[in-house]
């Protein structure tokens, strides 16, 4: 980063991706920031894009990946939840105390471990998805979503927040998540559990996380089921 830089900068791809649980928390953060825009990924192109094999030729990218986090005194930070959760420990999002953040982890990780399983089906071809949506929709996330409804009535009820008495990298992992569905129209899904309800509306209305949804900049949403 160079010294006329004053704003910290993340560097991604030209769509949501792995950095949007970023953007998710540094809008809650709110953390000011530069973005810095790879072009359109191609998973099936060598060259992804020329943008980032000129980024990877500058030796700043530890192991060769991104999204990319650059603070004000050129400290690096790559792998997408490695970022996170330094965004989460500096912006006191990380729950205040090591147990918190442990609980935030296991939030982190089943975010992650739920996502991958719904992005899988982007991927799939009709016949797969034919054979494969039944399964995900309506037998294994049904049974995700009870884990995280039950886990968020263990804090008080389910009335605040997943981790401790504030919000946390806990909370924008699992609304990002939540988002992902609703935006392929799956709001029926969340409807069963009116606990998770309630939080996803809760968190849309906080003034960052709300900010960041109407932001023009925004990158259109991922779709899990070809378009």
């Amino acid at each position: 980063m160079s010294a006329e830089t004053r704003l910290p900068r993340l560097t991604y791809f030209h769509a949501r991706g792995l950095a949007e649980k970023i953007h998710l928390l540094l809008a809650e953060a709110g953390v000011a920031y530069e973005y810095r825009d790879l072009g359109v990924y191609d998973a099936k192109a060598k060259v992804k894009t020329p943008e980032f094999e000129a980024l990877k030729a500058t030796g700043i990218l530890a192991f060769d990946k991104v999204p990319l986090w650059e603070e004000q005194d050129g400290f690096c930070v790559v792998q997408s939840r490695a970022i996170l959760r330094h965004v989460a420990r500096t912006r006191g999002l990380y729950g205040v105390n090591d147990r918190e953040a442990a609980a935030c982890d296991m939030i982190i990780e089943s975010v992650e471990e739920v996502s991958a399983r719904a992005l899988s089906l982007s991927s799939m071809s009709p016949d797969e998805l034919g054979e494969m949506l039944p399964v995900v929709l309506g037998e294994e996330l049904p049974v995700w979503l009870r884990l995280f409804e039950r886990f968020l009535a263990r804090n008080h009820g389910g009335e605040g927040f997943f981790v401790g008495e504030k919000v946390s990298v806990a909370d924008t992992c699992v609304f990002g998540m939540l988002e992902m569905l609703v935006d392929n129209g799956l709001m029926e899904v969340i409807e069963g559990y009116p606990r998770l309800r309630a939080f996803f509306t809760r968190m849309q209305q906080r003034p960052g996380i709300a900010r960041w949804l109407a932001d023009a900049k925004r990158f259109p949403p991922v779709q899990l089921l070809n378009g």
